[in-house]
């Protein structure tokens, strides 16, 4: 176990030392039993060294199996997500406004197109963001009105 010039403590078997690289390879246990992480550290990067055990048997220099394909979609899974996300924030906005967009999506679909917010295709909520500011066709006043309801709800929770 170790602690790095950031504070954190890291306990694990050294599984290698590349001198040219100065990077030390760490084996930890994962989160359930037959997973490993693999963790490569700066040398340098290691503050104190809090305990150092031998081992008691020739340790293992078995990697263990990746499975690429899995890596791959998680990989994906996680880039997906990071694009949702993303596309969640306002470009331009106020803090306010992107308040109100949290609030509204966490109920209804909703996206950012330049500063209005775009609930359900259809219902289009522009700047100030108040109820007054809400507007859509004729075909969907029944959600308009939904939107303009949730949205009073929002602001008066959000303390606007």
């Amino acid at each position: 176990m170790f602690r790095t010039q950031t504070g954190e403590e890291v306990s694990g078997v050294v599984f290698a030392f590349d001198k040219p690289s100065n990077l030390l390879v760490i084996k930890e246990n994962g989160s359930h039993s037959g997973v490993s992480n693999i963790r490569l550290i700066k040398a340098n990067g290691v503050r104190e060294v809090l305990s150092s055990v031998e081992p008691e048997k020739p340790f293992d220099l078995e990697l263990p199996h990746v499975d690429l394909e899995r890596c791959r979609k998680r990989e994906e899974k996680a880039l997906q997500q990071a694009e949702l996300e993303s596309s969640r924030v306002g470009h331009g906005v106020t803090k306010e406004a992107q308040a109100i967009f949290d609030a509204l999506v966490k109920t209804m679909p909703c996206v950012w197109r330049d500063k209005s917010i775009v609930v359900l295709d259809t219902v289009y909520v522009d700047e100030p963001y108040t109820p007054d500011s809400v507007r859509s066709d004729k075909d969907h006043t029944a959600t308009r009105e939904r939107v303009k309801m949730v949205l009073r709800l929002e602001r008066e929770r959000l303390g606007l």
